[in-house]
């Protein structure tokens, strides 16, 4: 990436202007020997940030595990406190659709019984307290 900006950034030009400031000031000689120390420099740098990057990645993965087996974990304890309900398995219970229904048997059944039982309870109570109903003239 560094490279790639002073590539970009310095012309043709200008390089070759440096590289004959580095021959003049350097030496034919210790040209080499000079690249060689800037190579070697650069490569442990590269080995570095290598190793830097891939130390997080694998903190960034242990803690995704870590995360993860921890949900995991959660999600067990909670599928153990609250069951789902089995609606229909060992309970006993029908639903209502599945169960047979005789003849007669249906929606208003034992209304009319239930009538029958409000109005005796109202006679028992009158009879008791002494009122009696009104009766027109």
């Amino acid at each position: 990436m560094l490279l790639a900006f002073v590539f970009e950034s310095v012309g043709a030009g200008e390089w070759l202007v440096l590289l004959a400031v580095l021959l003049v000031v350097m030496g034919p000689k210790n040209i080499p020997s000079t690249m060689r120390k800037i190579g070697n420099y650069y490569s442990k740098f590269r080995r570095a940030a290598d190793s830097f990057k891939r130390q997080l990645m694998e903190m960034d993965y242990e803690l995704e595990r870590t995360v993860n087996e921890a949900a995991n974990e959660v999600k067990a304890e909670a599928e153990d406190i609250t069951p789902e309900p089995d609606y229909f398995g060992d309970s006993g219970f029908t639903p209502p659709e599945e169960e047979e229904k005789e003849e007669g048997e249906g929606v208003g059944e034992g209304v009319g019984e239930g009538v029958g039982e409000v109005a005796e309870e109202k006679s028992e109570w009158e009879q008791a307290n002494g009122n009696q109903p009104n009766q027109e003239s």
